[in-house]
């Protein structure tokens, strides 16, 4: 099970299943937050449009993210 949370300016998301706790960045942790409920294809739509704004925040770049997302989950 994934919690998550914001706390002074960090995004922290807690894996209760291994006991790992991960610091975030704002990107990641939307992903995170969407990763149980949407496509990747909605997840990347959804992305591109709250972060248009940053040059560095490319499909690319999200597809990556929601790849490493479901490594995670795929390892336990």
């Amino acid at each position: 099970m994934v919690h998550q949370y914001k706390l002074n300016g960090y995004n922290i998301v807690l894996d209760t299943c291994s006991g790992s706790v991960h610091t975030v960045d704002e990107v990641a942790y939307d992903v995170i937050e969407m990763y149980k409920t949407s496509s990747e294809d909605e997840i990347v739509a959804a992305m591109l449009k709250k972060y248009s704004h940053l040059p560095d925040v490319t499909e690319e770049e999200i597809r990556e993210c929601i790849g490493d997302v479901k490594a995670l989950e795929e390892a336990g």
